[in-house]
């Protein structure tokens, strides 16, 4: 409207009122929506762009969903995989030992690595396998043999390997897992190995995972190599000669006795402490039991870890002599979040760059990785009101779609439609949803971003109470029959005269 009072301006100036007008007339006045709300657009020359919004952030956080940042390929990804193969849990390994058994032949023995890490042969029993690279176990093994072989010759050949594999899942055709066969084994290899995934997909996630707290790996990583395998029995010292035996049956008496010891009931001994130190109440542990329920003691954070329940202060705090103790009723109580278990690293793909034979994207695939293939977002979206077409619609497979696609998608607004009222019901969380109001004729005027629609959102078209006399107005100056009556047949006789009667010929 504005742009065509700005041409008449600067015409009148030029020109009479008459040219002017004619020539506005042949040249077209754009005008905007102030006759027919639901008409909205940009309906300028000057190009224009504008960002599409994937967030509200008036009423959306952001949400981590992954354990560590999601960032880019770097070189170092791109490079082979060079560590020395280790032994786990499943591997099979074949061990000959010369003259174990019987001299001058060799011992073959195929063994898989059991779960503790172990595997077992003839003589020796059980021998630390796991963790362990193929040379280190030959040197173990030999090293064991010191004192039955004189110069033990040993030989270990890995039969089949299991532990390096990776994890493929999400929009993919066989998930699963699956083991890494070479070196140089590459994102794009394990996407074609496991049956592709469809074409429309836009991310792949590589999620790299290091644990920081020793006690989440397996005993056998945790001892060094060399250590031996199993867990040796604790040597029992034979007593003294002038140690007096223990009399178990004046021990009872003892007990039974009140006042044998200062300070010490019935209900109080102690395990195995000096005389000097103190004594255990039961009584006192009884009391500390009741406090923390069969529910707490079960809950998450108290599986044993040296969490107790603090009654008096309605929350968990730690022992001082748990792992990780000595701070942990500040920990608990002044809210400082605890030691981070995992370092985690997350590697974004493009797997539309990747399909098209970008090599940057096309990084190595390591022991342990899990591959996550994106797949499309899906779902059904919801539009209400004053709106041609209402009703649930589909999440489009490829691409998304924007609130503005979708009123256009269910046969734009209404004749009394208020494109300025538009309500916007998003789910922020379990059994949460949030509602914001949404200007659409501003969206599509270029004025504010667009929004990209998600699974669930639902769309309202309102109206305002002038909507409807415009309706109205705009009706009667419709083109076919102008601003006025209707002439239909009713009154067609009184204009027109009656019809022609049929003449019927005959032979």
């Amino acid at each position: 409207m504005f742009t065509c009072l700005r041409r008449m301006f600067r015409l009148s100036r030029t020109l009479t009122s008459g040219a002017a007008l004619t020539a506005l007339a042949m040249a077209g006045c754009e005008v905007d929506n102030y006759m027919d709300p639901s008409q909205t657009g940009y309906f300028e020359t000057t190009p224009t762009t504008m960002p599409v919004l994937s967030r509200i952030d008036v009423i959306e956080k952001p949400v981590d969903l992954w354990g560590g940042p999601v960032v880019a390929p770097i070189a170092e990804d791109l490079t082979a995989n060079e560590e020395e193969y280790r032994l786990e849990p499943g591997d099979i390994v074949r061990v000959e030992i010369y003259e174990l058994v019987a001299a001058g032949q060799t011992s073959v023995n195929v063994r898989r690595v059991e779960q503790n890490g172990t595997i077992r042969l003839p003589t020796l029993y059980d021998v630390r396998a796991g963790g362990l690279s193929i040379q280190e176990l030959q040197e173990e093994i030999e090293k064991r043999l010191e004192g039955l072989i004189n110069d033990p010759l040993v030989t270990v050949v890995l039969e089949e390997g299991r532990s390096y594999r990776y994890i493929l899942y999400g929009a993919i055709g066989n998930a699963g897992v699956y083991s890494l066969t070479q070196p140089d084994f590459r994102v794009l290899d394990a996407v074609a190995l496991a049956g592709g995934t469809i074409d429309t997909t836009q991310k792949i996630y590589v999620i790299r995972n290091q644990s920081l707290d020793d006690s989440l790996e397996p005993a056998y990583r945790r001892e060094p190599a060399g250590t031996g395998g199993g867990i040796p029995e604790a040597p029992v010292e034979p007593a003294g000669e002038g140690t007096p035996a223990v009399d178990i049956e004046s021990l009872i008496d003892d007990l039974d006795r009140p006042g044998t010891a200062p300070g010490l009931t019935g209900s109080a001994f102690r395990f195995g402490q000096s005389q000097e130190g103190p004594a255990i109440d039961i009584e006192a542990l009884d009391d500390v039991a009741e406090t923390a329920s069969s529910t707490q003691r079960n809950a998450p954070g108290n599986a044993g870890d040296g969490w107790v329940f603090d009654a008096a202060r309605q929350e968990w705090v730690r022992l001082p002599d748990a792992p990780g103790g000595g701070g942990g009723d500040a920990a608990a109580g002044n809210g400082e979040q605890q030691a981070p278990l995992y370092a985690v690293r997350v590697i974004e793909l493009d797997y539309q760059r990747l399909k098209r034979g970008d090599p940057t994207q096309n990084i190595v695939v390591r022991p342990g990785d899990y591959i996550y293939v994106d797949p499309p977002e899906s779902g059904l979206v919801y539009i209400g009101g004053n709106i041609a077409r209402p009703g649930p619609y589909d999440l489009p497979t490829v691409g998304n779609i924007t609130l503005s696609r979708l009123v256009t998608a269910a046969g734009e607004f209404s004749a009394i439609a208020i494109p300025g009222r538009v309500d916007l019901i998003r789910k922020v969380g379990p059994n949460r949803e949030a509602t914001i109001r949404v200007n659409i004729t501003a969206i599509r005027n270029r004025a504010e971003p667009d929004i990209v629609m998600r699974e669930g959102d639902h769309v309202i078209i309102g109206t305002d109470f002038i909507a409807t006399p415009l309706a109205v107005i705009r009706n009667g100056f419709r083109a076919n029959y102008g601003f006025g009556f209707l002439l239909d047949r009713n009154f067609g006789n009184d204009v027109f005269g009656p019809p022609p009667e049929s003449i019927r010929f005959s032979n």
